[in-house]
């Protein structure tokens, strides 16, 4: 583990905030990056993953397509990947694939797309999946019924390891599978009955002694039936 000291002579200064606003900076995952105060010699600790610091080169199937010209180059390694795209044009493709690149995409990330339908399930090979309609086709997958790009499957994945960073669900934002009917209330008969059936579950439950009839008798006594009947009460008249 690296270990560094950020300190500053202004007591009104939030360190914490600026150590962490450096890790976001250099692209450092929180879960691997450890931040604390230093109470002894002031300031806060900074302890980096070895690993984070050291230099890879990137993979250039990840790197984002700027220029026209690393789209054509793009396409051409696409077209020696894929053996489905040998028979397509070649300026279909790059016009068809710069839109993907322009939203973000890499290649590896169309790799996926030509391989892979959006719900994750592969797309079939072999003979009679070639050319530009079976090209559009799979694509098409990767759009939204307007037209627009879909998150590729790597920026999918980092949004992913954003939300789970931040401790939120992970289907935040998604519909639910099913609409929730709503709920009836019960008819006015059927609440009677249930309490009429509970009443019975708790006599039958109940040892019966004379309190418990003479408790009985009174609570009765205070029910209004329909019509404003009253229960007779222990007093009254039968």
């Amino acid at each position: 583990m690296a270990e560094f000291r950020i300190t500053s002579d202004d007591d009104g200064f939030d360190l914490r905030k600026l150590a962490a606003a450096l890790a976001e900076s250099q692209g450092w995952p929180r879960d691997r990056v450890s931040i604390w105060e230093n109470r002894g010699g002031g300031g806060v600790v900074v302890t980096v993953d070895d690993a984070l610091l050291t230099h890879h080169e990137p993979d250039p199937l990840t790197l984002p397509m700027h220029t026209l010209s690393d789209v054509h180059k793009a396409c051409e390694l696409l077209r020696r990947r894929d053996p489905s795209l040998r028979g397509v044009d070649f300026l279909a493709l790059r016009d068809e694939a710069a839109r993907f690149f322009s939203a973000g995409w890499s290649i590896a990330d169309l790799l996926h797309a030509l391989s892979h339908r959006h719900d994750g399930a592969p797309w079939p090979r072999g003979e009679g999946y070639q050319g530009i309609e079976w090209l559009e086709h799979r694509l098409r997958s990767w759009k939204t019924p307007s037209g627009d790009i879909r998150p590729s499957v790597s920026q999918e994945t980092a949004q992913l390891r954003i939300v789970g960073r931040a401790g939120l669900p992970d289907d935040i934002g998604m519909p639910d599978e099913a609409p929730v009917a709503p709920r009836r209330s019960a008819t006015p008969e059927s609440a009677r009955a249930a309490a009429d059936d509970a009443r019975r579950l708790m006599r039958a439950g109940t040892r019966t002694t004379s309190d418990g009839l003479g408790h009985r008798e009174r609570t009765a006594a205070q029910i209004t039936r329909p019509g404003g009947r009253r229960n007779p009460g222990p007093g009254d008249p039968r």
